[in-house]
């Protein structure tokens, strides 16, 4: 069990144990050298993490971070358990593969927005999945620009400067730790300009 904003593991070091998750979630992320940073993926229950299992399974330090969202509970399995159960049973190789073709593909797609979409488009579309998921009328995501830019991979001033040109021209509505949908068939456009 593990508390919101604690370790699952940092960069650079060996994984002893693989965690299955069971409740809550872990961001998994990499930093750069100026200090931004990009979410590759969220473990949700039910599933485990490619990166922990890569650095207990073949013995290398993990490239990446991985901290708790919310409280995390996980059952933690000692790798010689989990290499048995690998070898022994193909329901077990089923889930490993699933789970890293899983975020395989969503790197791949993570790389593709990032390296072919503009930050505009990025964000509208970020923009819409957050709305998606609020209960409000109209909707609210709740959100600071600074926790956007994280999820994004771009600096604050940048998403400020973005939302300020959503808000001027009517796709947003701008508040502290909050932006109100105002136009979502405009912000639908400005994904796909």
């Amino acid at each position: 069990k593990l508390q919101p904003n604690s370790f699952f593991f940092q960069k650079g070091v060996q994984c002893e144990h693989i965690a299955l998750v069971g409740s809550g979630s872990v961001r998994v992320y990499v930093v750069s050298e100026s200090g931004r940073e990009v979410t590759l993926y969220r473990v949700q229950p039910g599933e485990t993490c490619p990166v922990n299992i890569l650095s207990a399974m073949v013995g290398m330090d993990t490239p990446a971070i991985a901290i708790t969202e919310e409280t995390l509970d996980a059952v933690v399995l000692p790798v010689g358990i989990f290499r048995k159960w690998v070898a022994e049973y193909p329901i077990v190789q089923q889930y490993v593969f699933e789970a890293f073709a899983k975020r395989l593909s969503n790197m791949l797609s993570l790389l593709e927005v990032i390296s072919f979409k503009k930050m505009d488009q990025r964000l509208a579309e970020f923009l819409l999945g957050q709305f998606e998921s609020s209960d409000m009328d109209p909707p609210v995501a709740k959100v600071t620009h600074d926790r956007i830019a994280v999820e994004l991979g771009s600096a604050r001033e940048v998403i400020s400067r973005i939302l300020g040109d959503f808000e001027r021209t009517g796709l947003v509505e701008l508040e502290r730790g909050r932006i109100i949908q105002k136009d979502k068939a405009m912000l639908n456009k400005r994904v796909n300009n």
